[in-house]
């Protein structure tokens, strides 16, 4: 029998082996669960934001219904008279709050001319946090 030549066998293997792909997964394993964390606190911040970011929008559609009503005495202690209906958003209903400065014994008179501060506000339904506030001055010149 002719004698077959011996096949030499290398050390040098291609590829990777069970162990080191089990070694991989278990370091991606690793980083992935050190970085849970921050996704779920990112993504509580990005929820708190879009809230704030919605009263902010409902505190300046209250300030343009006050600045529409136009700058008499009547009719802004009849806007801020009123309690505005709440407003629903894709994350809950918001209530908006009005404050005028002005003193309810105050009768708007001939002459009349008076600045005064108001205050708007709104706040999550059934809670009294803020989200979102805002303050102005506001000229009443006509009675």
């Amino acid at each position: 029998m002719p004698d077959s030549p011996r096949r030499s066998h290398s050390c040098n293997e291609g590829g990777f082996g069970v162990v080191e792909i089990v070694v991989a997964m278990f370091l991606i394993g690793l980083l992935a669960v050190a970085f849970l964390p921050i996704l779920v606190q990112s993504a509580r911040v990005s929820d708190t934001n879009v809230t704030i970011a919605e009263a902010t929008q409902v505190v300046a559609q209250q300030l343009q219904r006050v600045g529409a009503a136009g700058s008499s005495c009547s009719a802004v202690k009849a806007v801020t008279a009123s309690v505005p209906a709440a407003v629903e958003t894709k994350r809950g209903a918001l209530q908006p709050h009005l404050r005028l400065n002005l003193p309810s014994s105050d009768v708007c008179a001939e002459p009349y001319l008076r600045v005064v501060q108001m205050r708007v506000w709104a706040s999550s339904v059934g809670s009294n946090d803020e989200l979102a506030a805002a303050e102005t001055l506001i000229l009443l010149d006509a009675p």
